[in-house]
């Protein structure tokens, strides 16, 4: 683990960016010999400035990171840098490549055959359903599941992949320490058992906003196919969905009721060229193309179809992970009160939605 060292150091120095830390490795070598350089060679590299230089060739500072190591073995994560055999490939292709990555559970060769499913943290129950769906016939086949986590989509997308004994991949907008949101504190202990939380951030970075847009691009990175399955007009998704076609990645994207604000996204990727996806095999479809392989037959028992959009009741497009208030989905249905809380009734009864406090309702599952 020591040849590691000068890893987590170079990328601690102040002004070091993924862009400059890729750079300096190019010029030397590798991190070790870029701490071996004298002040000349390094001010010689673009976006080298006499205190970067400074700071690099005077850095003493060898304990605090060796203390970085030592947490992470408690922590029984791994530490992969790029010369790590385990690093995924696809990763050292993209722009700007996380020059390591900390891992709980494990990554396997055939991880690199995957496919990202993201979205809104709100979703509607069509969305959540039709993402573990999505997810669920995905692992079936052997494909890999990617995604970041988060409420919503990302949440469906890992149960879809665990409930069908497949592998899933998060990748966390924070230190592999923190369960962020804390409601997904089982996923977050499933997961490397049939698979492996992933994160580029130190142990102990909390999930703070500017880490989002920096986490995305290795979900798209790490895939062969982005598939956007709900996302409202200034969704997050959409960095994601920038990423994947910077990376050259394939971007599909799954309709969803025309009046609903979670298809805004979906529909006007599909305007843009973005690929339908009615079922499965649409994505199967892009997959040999980028992947090489012939998709196989699908198992026994396994439904090729996403759900239909759900009118059998006019109120599942306005609940999703995020509690609603009884008038807010009045409001939003236009239907009577007494209607709209008959039907909550039968909803909640059907085990679809749950009751909080203060007269608010989520899906539940």
């Amino acid at each position: 683990m020591t040849e590691k060292l000068p890893w987590l150091a170079l990328r601690a120095i102040p002004g070091v960016g993924l862009v400059l830390f890729q750079r300096l490795v190019q010029a030397f070598g590798s991190p070790a010999r870029v701490f071996a350089a004298d002040l000349g060679d390094l001010r010689s590299i673009k976006g080298v400035t006499p205190a970067i230089a400074q700071a690099i060739t005077s850095f003493r500072d060898w304990d605090r990171v060796e203390a970085q190591i030592s947490r992470l073995q408690a922590a029984g994560a791994l530490f992969l840098t790029q010369d790590d055999p385990q690093f995924p490939p696809r990763l050292k292709e993209i722009p700007y490549p996380p020059p390591y990555l900390f891992v709980k559970g494990s990554l396997e060769a055939e991880d690199a055959q995957a496919v990202a499913l993201v979205g809104t943290r709100a979703p509607s129950y069509y969305g959540l359903k039709t993402c573990r769906r999505l997810a669920g016939a995905l692992a079936a086949r052997g494909w890999r599941v990617v995604s970041g986590l988060a409420r919503g989509i990302d949440t469906a997308a890992h149960q879809g992949a665990l409930e069908n004994n497949g592998r899933t991949l998060a990748v966390l907008g924070c230190g592999l320490d923190v369960v962020y949101p804390p409601e997904n504190t089982k996923l977050y202990q499933q997961i490397p058992e049939q698979g492996a939380l992933i994160s580029e951030f130190p142990l102990g970075t909390p999930p703070e906003g500017k880490n989002f847009p920096i986490r995305n691009r290795l979900i798209s990175g790490l895939a062969w196919a982005v598939v956007v399955v709900e996302a409202g007009d200034k969704s997050g998704t959409h960095i994601t969905v920038q990423y994947a076609l910077d990376q050259g990645r394939e971007v599909l994207a799954v309709p969803g009721p025309v009046d609903s604000p979670n298809s805004i996204g979906p529909h006007r990727l599909i305007q843009q060229g973005a690929k339908l996806v009615h079922e499965v095999g649409d994505i199967l479809q892009e997959l040999p193309r980028a992947a090489g392989v012939k998709p196989p037959a699908p198992p026994a028992g396994v439904t090729e179809a996403l759900p239909r959009l759900l009118p059998a009741d006019p109120l599942l497009p306005f609940l999703g992970a995020d509690p609603v208030q009884l008038e807010e989905l009045v409001q939003a249905s236009r239907l009577p009160a007494p209607e709209v809380m008959s039907r909550l009734t039968l909803l909640e009864l059907q085990g679809l939605i749950k009751e909080l406090p203060g007269k608010c309702f989520v899906l539940d599952g």
